[in-house]
């Protein structure tokens, strides 16, 4: 009886550890088969930016909206509905350029899609419905100065990442004065990047500029002062960088009076030289020059 026992026992275990092989290898096979998506199937390298959305009818504009042109694509589809009165700044305040676009796109939130509209036909009518609601609204008319003497010494004059602290170029500025070329990981941010500018909410880049960006070389200005421009960098001036910077991405192509209720500090143009003002006998670089 011991020995018969201890057969069917054994018999069990075996019987077991077989089903368990059973099971586990066709699991095993599923995992090593499953398909792994390449960087080249996503559309940026932001986390945010998923499979799904990968997936949709999603494309960033081939060109920077101008807001001209989103003008007439927003008087012929979206005026009926959406009047100049209706655009507030607090609708667009925590929304990104990106989630808007996808609405238009898939119908989100009962919103109707315009199947129509090319991708660059969408991104000027957000962008313009954003001017309307006070997107481009800047309180502090030295804003540009302001960007000038306190940014532009690592983020560009225009925006690109490349001023002077960063690329080493010379500058009579004090921190122009030891330039720390390569030194900067991540670099600075380019604000010309659809895939930073896009999907961000202005709300998420008041905090970046307020708090700094850990473990960047962005530190956090909330309360700093600028004694030569005698500023302090308090939360509408912060909020005033951001509507300004975020102007690098699009073209504000408007009349100075076209729907904007209070100043719109535009950025530095082909003919500004805005880090030669900020900067005195600072030398613009290659990106800054066209």
């Amino acid at each position: 009886m011991h020995i018969t026992s201890k057969i069917k026992i054994n018999t069990n275990i075996v019987g077991l550890v077989a089903l368990s092989l059973a099971i586990i290898i066709p699991l095993s096979g599923c995992v090593a088969t499953e398909k792994k998506l390449t960087k080249d199937q996503f559309l940026t390298k932001e986390p945010v930016l998923n499979k799904q959305l990968s997936q949709e009818d999603f494309a960033f504009p081939s060109r920077p909206p101008k807001l001209s042109l989103g003008q007439t694509v927003f008087t012929q589809n979206c005026a009926t509905c959406h009047t100049a009165s209706s655009m507030t700044y607090d609708k667009i305040k925590d929304t990104r350029p990106i989630d808007t676009y996808l609405m238009l796109t898939r119908g989100d939130h009962g919103h109707p899609t315009f199947p129509k509209l090319t991708r660059d036909q969408r991104w000027e009518a957000i962008f313009y419905a954003r001017y309307l609601a006070g997107g481009a609204d800047i309180k502090n008319k030295d804003v540009a100065s302001i960007f000038g003497s306190n940014c532009a010494v690592c983020h560009g004059a225009k925006g690109f990442a490349d001023g002077p602290l960063f690329t080493g170029h010379p500058a009579a500025h004090e921190l122009g004065l030891a330039p720390i070329k390569d030194e900067f990981d991540p670099p600075p941010a380019n604000f010309h990047s659809y895939s930073r500018m896009y999907n961000r909410t202005d709300d998420q880049l008041v905090k970046f500029i307020s708090e700094g960006v850990y473990p960047s070389a962005m530190p956090s200005w909330l309360g700093r002062e600028d004694l030569s421009k005698g500023v302090v960098f308090n939360e509408s001036l912060i909020r005033d960088l951001v509507k300004y910077v975020r102007q690098f991405s699009y073209e504000d192509d408007l009349p100075a009076s076209s729907g904007s209720s209070t100043t719109s500090a535009k950025p530095a143009g082909k003919k500004s030289k805005l880090l030669s003002a900020a900067i005195p006998g600072a030398k613009l670089s290659k990106s800054e020059k066209h």
